[in-house]
């Protein structure tokens, strides 16, 4: 009676030293970095070398995606974008641009549900930013979805950094990303 307890016991430890030791550790496909530079728009960013990448947009902006292996379907996405008030209108303070965006969310994206976790102003290089943190469930695919981003302005053009991602995946995404928003410049030359 006490084998079956024991190689129960043994069993349960090691899948557990399995997952504490992938805790820290980084996916293939999230350890190596390229530079992306928009010459139109004058910023540049780093992002995930083997994570697909796509235009949007317009051209103002790009996005990158992965799954939980490299050609799976995505559960994790970063885009940043810069998005010029073409029309002249008084700009949105932060907090308007996050009720634009949420919107978006509702009517494309199939948000439901939406929670707000967090919102914070903040310093982004030397320049003014927002950050927040939302939760909403997406009925098709059944799963809880993370939006974090942050918006910052320079003259007459909202730049935006995002990620969303499944949230039952946010503790591998959220470090990549800061490490993305970390990366994030303005006034950038091709070459460094």
């Amino acid at each position: 009676m006490r084998l079956p307890v024991l190689v129960l016991s043994c069993f349960a430890f090691s899948s557990l030293l399995a997952i504490f030791a992938n805790a820290g550790s980084t996916l293939r496909q999230d350890s190596s970095w390229k530079r992306y530079y928009n010459q139109q728009w004058g910023y540049c960013v780093s992002y995930p070398a083997r994570w697909r990448r796509g235009d949007a947009y317009e051209g103002s902006g790009i996005f990158f995606e992965t799954g939980a292996k490299k050609q799976s379907s995505p559960i994790g996405e970063i885009d940043v974008a810069a998005l010029p008030n073409h029309l002249g209108q008084p700009q949105l303070n932060f907090v308007d641009d996050v009720q634009v965006h949420v919107q978006g969310l509702e009517k494309f994206e199939r948000a439901q549900q939406m929670e707000l976790l967090d919102q914070r102003p903040m310093d982004l290089f030397g320049h003014p930013a927002l950050f927040t943190k939302e939760r909403y469930y997406d009925p098709l695919e059944r799963a809880r979805w993370i939006d974090e981003i942050v918006f910052t302005r320079r003259q007459d053009i909202l730049y935006r950094l995002e990620l969303e991602c499944r949230s039952d995946q946010l503790a591998r995404f959220e470090p990549v990303f800061t490490h993305f928003v970390s990366t994030f410049e303005l006034d950038c030359t091709p070459h460094r």
